[in-house]
């Protein structure tokens, strides 16, 4: 499951994702942020209090920025007609802990509880809350991540108000006595999906694994361009307000050893894995001491990919439904001007 890095024919798959890296270049020119955080809600988990924490001043516009981007659209775009990326805790989570580590602000990912407002549950006996990932900056929990709601939803202000300080748990998910909800998922496969994603945030939480969760998403920009467009982004931001252009994180990790972290300085000193062609390594011997590890990621992969073309074949399946029925339109006025 190895090979050195070549300059061979076969790379047509790094072209085409180096393609269409260029077109969200260009896109992300096109972005028109979106509204960010309400200025009333300067507190956490939102934002931190002045003298919380070092460095506010540069976190809170940070924050606020991050919330922008992943709220912003692409006008006349399909893909990003509604936001840019949503629900991506663990993605956004990671890529601000990798931007505020460049302005010397430490941080952690948390893999815990979101404890429920009680107003939100149904009964005692409804659940507590659901497995999620946040942000810690010293012990002050800092969610970031954003929800899309339908353009008609008028619930925007209680997505703020019913997160509060105190519903972030760092309990373990899979070890609390909570009653936590895991999905209405029915069916073995969607179920099988959903452990999948519970193992992803549980593993790829940690720091000495996030950059390869981010490496990997990003080196197939196709499978979730919103993060790849939100790394650009964010990315700029950092260049443009502080004067910090830290390495992308895929090139980062494209000269680093996955499993003991051996630095280089080009990247075809190391090998790739052939099955993701992203993960590097030493030697043979590293790539099996992290394959636990890596293997969720050829798992992530596989199921984006067939969620991608079922998709797919849903959509083709219905415009086919809509021409036959402008087809079945067309003939019947015909018939009646007959």
């Amino acid at each position: 499951r190895m090979e050195k890095k070549q300059n061979e024919p076969e790379e047509s798959s790094g072209t085409k994702n180096l393609q269409f890296s260029e077109v969200l270049y260009l896109l992300s020119k096109k972005v028109n942020l979106g509204y960010g955080i309400p200025d009333k809600y300067d507190y956490p988990p939102w934002r931190l209090q002045t003298g919380s924490a070092p460095c506010v001043d540069k976190i809170n516009p940070m924050l606020n920025y991050s919330i922008k981007v992943q709220s912003g659209v692409i006008p006349k775009s399909e893909e990003f007609s509604e936001f840019i990326l949503s629900n991506s805790s663990l993605a956004v989570a990671g890529m601000l802990q990798y931007l505020l580590g460049h302005l010397d602000v430490p941080s952690e990912i948390t893999f815990g509880v979101l404890k429920w407002a009680q107003d939100a549950r149904s009964s005692e006996d409804d659940f507590e809350g659901i497995p999620h990932i946040w942000l810690s900056i010293g012990d002050i929990p800092v969610d970031n991540t954003y929800v899309a709601f339908p353009p008609t939803a008028d619930n925007l202000e209680y997505f703020y108000e019913c997160k509060k300080v105190n519903s972030y748990l760092k309990e373990n998910p899979l070890e609390t006595k909570m009653r936590l909800f895991l999905g209405q998922e029915e069916d073995e496969e969607s179920k099988e999906v959903y452990r999948h994603n519970i193992k992803v945030l549980q593993t790829y939480s940690f720091k000495g694994h996030i950059l390869k969760y981010l490496a990997i998403s990003l080196l197939n920009p196709e499978l979730n361009p919103g993060l790849k467009l939100y790394s650009i982004l964010m990315l700029e931001y950092l260049k443009n307000n502080f004067s910090i252009s830290p390495p992308k994180v895929e090139d980062k990790m494209s000269k680093e050893c996955w499993s003991c972290k051996k630095e280089y300085t080009e990247s075809d000193q190391l090998r790739t894995c052939t099955g993701c062609k992203v993960a590097k390594y030493c030697d043979r011997d590293c790539q099996r001491q992290e394959w636990k590890v890596h293997k969720l990621l050829h798992q992530e992969l596989e199921f984006t990919k067939k969620l991608l073309l079922e998709n797919a074949a849903a959509d083709e399946a219905e415009q086919r439904e809509i021409e036959q029925l402008e087809q079945t339109r067309q003939q019947m006025n015909s018939s009646k001007a007959s």
